[in-house]
């Protein structure tokens, strides 16, 4: 028998005083236009906070060994089901922007309390869990909601 297979999806918290940094998503075929964190699925062999630091890098351009975990939320919505890892970067090297142009069109510092729409629906979250120290939610999307 076959056993089930989901993927792991890690992501950074890049803050700076009470702003974050956020990639808009392009030419992905998920949630493009869509506001997101930095991330990716971790690869076969690779540890989590290994694939977070990796992506981010990729993504962003600067290097963050030392990640922080924040939360882990598991999601589903339709057929996608997986699990989040979500990573803060304490401290980094380098200044954030658009690494990977292909997959990206547009990044910048936002606001906690104004991020730009549209924006990945569990970033709020994501911060009301960092806020409140809690590191778990189980998380459910409605299946109509753009990916």
């Amino acid at each position: 028998m076959e056993r089930d297979r989901f993927p792991v999806v890690v992501h950074v918290l890049l803050l700076r005083a009470d702003s974050l940094f956020l990639l808009r998503r392009a030419n992905t075929g998920f949630l493009d236009g869509y506001y997101a964190l930095p991330g990716g699925h971790q690869h076969q062999g690779e540890g989590v906070s290994s694939a977070a630091a990796r992506e981010c890098t990729e993504e962003t351009g600067v290097s963050a060994p030392e990640l922080t975990p924040v939360c882990v939320l598991p999601y589903r919505s339709g057929h996608h089901q997986g699990l989040n890892f979500v990573f803060e970067a304490r401290r980094w090297t380098g200044e954030p922007g658009i690494a990977e142009p292909d997959l990206f069109d547009a990044a910048g510092w936002f606001p906690l309390d104004a991020l730009p729409e549209p924006h990945a629906v569990w970033i709020p979250d994501v911060l009301g869990l960092r806020a409140a120290g809690t590191w778990y939610r189980e998380f459910h999307w409605d299946r109509r909601a753009p990916l």
